[in-house]
């Protein structure tokens, strides 16, 4: 994946999806999952000000992926009731 080789140079990558088991089988350290295959960074069933709050809460999850330091696939999740990131080890 291109995320591996861009880490490979020294800068660090995150991949955001809906399918994280795929990239994470793959190695990619950094591994933001979004909500859904045809909207991973939204939800257009949600009203306008709920859906640009999803989209800011995983926008927030990558950029914290970013300045987490990792040694091996991690997956990153943006809670539904904060911005709080989690961090799960594969």
């Amino acid at each position: 994946m291109v995320a591996k080789e861009i880490e490979r140079v020294g800068i660090p990558a995150a991949i955001l999806t809906a399918i994280p088991l795929i990239p994470m089988a793959v190695g990619s350290n950094r591994v933001v999952k979004g909500v859904r295959v045809e909207h991973v960074c939204g939800n257009p069933l949600l009203s306008k000000e709920d859906d640009l709050r999803l989209q800011r809460r995983i926008v927030e999850t990558a950029l914290g992926a970013l300045r987490t330091a990792v040694d091996r696939p991690t997956l990153f999740e943006s809670d539904k009731e904060s911005t709080e990131r989690e961090a799960v080890n594969a």
